[in-house]
């Protein structure tokens, strides 16, 4: 039989968990920002079965969001609170690794598409890049030749 911890069942899990780099931390430890709904039972059942990390202890805070004046109306707002979990962990805890844009992602597609934002912000539109137009020339060069 399975190990049950929490009230919540993860088939497919739609909680975003984000991790704070903390220095303060031991190295068995780690800080995540988690969705204000979730507790400490359903945090180490996520990070147990999905992660398949040995967590021994999870400490939950939430903090108040900070105080902001609307400068339209002048009225005091908040913003919305957030929850922070420290979790300890059997093991040493190790930080993955960045994602690197460039390989990951497309990185000239990312890149053009940035240039192309921040230009349409200015008012100009943008011209494709010389880059861009010799990518684009090879790749019809190459679907051309196997047409052929």
């Amino acid at each position: 039989m399975a190990q049950r911890f929490g009230s919540l069942r993860v088939y497919f899990p739609n909680l975003v968990f984000k991790i704070i780099p903390d220095a303060r931390l031991s190295k068995n430890q780690a800080a995540f920002r988690v969705p204000l709904n979730v507790n400490k039972l359903d945090i180490k059942d996520y990070l147990t079965h999905i992660y398949n990390v040995n967590v021994t202890d999870v400490r939950t805070a939430v903090f108040q969001g900070k105080q902001t004046v609307n400068r339209y109306t002048g009225q005091k707002e908040r913003t919305s609170r957030t929850k922070k979990a420290i979790v300890t962990t059997k093991e040493e805890f190790e930080y993955p690794q960045e994602a690197n844009v460039d390989q990951d992602f497309g990185g000239m597609e990312v890149q053009y598409e940035q240039m192309r934002r921040a230009n349409k912000l200015k008012g100009w539109r943008i011209r494709p890049s010389q880059e861009m137009a010799g990518l684009r020339r090879k790749l019809q060069a190459k679907h051309e030749q196997d047409k052929k």
